[in-house]
């Protein structure tokens, strides 16, 4: 099946501009063939190939990356890796999430792999950073929304801290804040350099990866097929990480909604 769209580059990503500037691992050339095929070195792609390498170490992994590490959505994102939930759009700011529940749990485990990622591959101190979060109200109606939040947070004892106005001027310098709510739990990531420090420690570790490489065919198969400019892979397995164009592959079809 041929593959219908691919990533389409918007311009310079900012948190990559300001590393410095780093040469991209080759392009595939030639035919490779592998146990276990990754199509997409973003979070998830890298994420999965690092469970895959530290579970089965003899598993033989290739990852294809159709553009270069970190210039893809995996650099472009805000850079915070928040652990509770909210919900701006809502009346009381949380949305009446549960605190205890999976989202929870699963977004704190993502924040603590990420830290041992950052150990691990002996990353600088700005690819992450657990500082927690202050949610900074101006105006009456944002202030209500603190004092309810801290209402949910009470009900399934999480932590937090209320800051007044006076600690807030002392934060940020400015007059403009009413209130402020901390909670500890969330990061601050420099994307690009967390991706690309994960993809170059995968490397170092002996998972192939692949950087301008985008996959023009894949056909499944006892053993599937994909087919690049330069060569093509031949896997036992393919994880399909692309997110929303996974639909180019043919799969979710009319059931993804991009935004």
């Amino acid at each position: 099946m041929r593959v219908r769209a691919f990533p389409s580059n918007p311009g310079p990503s900012g948190w990559q501009a300001i590393l410095p500037p780093r040469t991209p691992m080759a392009a595939l050339d030639g035919d490779k063939a592998c146990d276990v095929l990754i199509i997409g070195a973003g979070f998830a792609g890298l994420s999965a190939a690092q469970a895959l390498h530290d579970k089965a170490p003899g598993l033989a992994v290739i990852v294809l990356e159709a553009g270069r590490i970190g210039d893809g959505p995996a650099g472009r994102n805000s850079g915070f890796m928040i652990d509770l939930p909210h919900d701006l759009a809502s009346d009381d700011y949380g949305g009446g999430s549960a605190f205890d529940g999976p989202d929870v749990a699963g977004n704190r485990a993502a924040i603590d792999f990420a830290a041992q990622m950052q150990a691990r591959y002996e990353m600088p101190a700005e690819a992450l950073r657990k500082s927690g979060k202050v949610n900074g109200a101006a105006s009456a109606k944002g202030h209500a929304h603190n004092l309810s939040y801290t209402g949910q947070l009470d009900a399934v004892g999480q932590s937090y801290e209320l800051l007044d106005a006076t600690q807030m001027r002392a934060m940020t310098g400015t007059d403009f804040y009413r209130s402020g709510l901390f909670t500890p739990g969330t990061a601050v990531i420099q994307p690009a350099l967390y991706i690309q420090a994960l993809g170059d420690g995968l490397a170092r570790e002996g998972v192939t990866i692949f950087e301008n490489s985008a996959v023009l065919e894949l056909q499944p198969g006892p053993d599937w097929v994909a087919r690049t400019k330069g060569g093509r892979v031949m896997a036992g397995k393919v994880v399909l990480a692309v997110n929303g164009h996974a639909q180019s592959f043919g799969q979710f079809e009319r059931q993804l909604m991009q935004v």
